[in-house]
């Protein structure tokens, strides 16, 4: 059975009137009580059951649903889209962040995507026949570039 953790993000139930609808993180739990920092700083404590684990919800779909799509159910399909990770450069990375924060770039997803097919292009375009054993490797500064 799942249970509370320490660093769990709840929100504290309406039948404890004083901190109804509060949003916390779980410090400690003993004897059935829970200690709780509040989104305010403020520490209190209260019983186990005056709270909604966000959290616990949260491990709860992901252990009944392992094989669920990122953020959708199966089969339900918005776009042609996959979801991929890769890594790059935290150099990069904080470059595209403030790019975004001074709204150069409104959609990240849409704008690696428009880089991403741009470069594609470029390269498709110069590429000639070559032999079969040999590859072409590009970095991802190269492509952003």
């Amino acid at each position: 059975m799942l249970r509370h953790r320490r660093w769990d993000k709840v929100r504290v139930k309406k039948a404890c009137k004083q901190w109804a609808c509060k949003r916390g993180v779980v410090e400690c739990i003993k004897r059935g009580k829970l200690r709780l920092r509040l989104s305010q700083g403020l520490l209190i404590t209260v019983p186990e059951g005056d709270v909604t684990n966000l959290s616990l919800a949260a491990r709860s779909a992901w252990r009944h649903m392992p094989k669920r799509g990122v953020g959708r159910p199966r089969g339900s399909k918005v776009s042609d889209r996959i979801s991929v990770t890769f890594r790059i450069d935290r150099e990069l990375w904080e470059a595209l962040k403030l790019a975004e924060a001074r709204s150069l770039i409104t959609d990240r997803t849409a704008f690696i995507n428009a880089v991403l097919r741009d470069h594609l292009g470029t390269l498709n375009q110069n590429w000639t026949a070559k032999p079969v054993g040999r590859t072409t490797q590009v970095s991802a500064r190269t492509l952003l570039m």
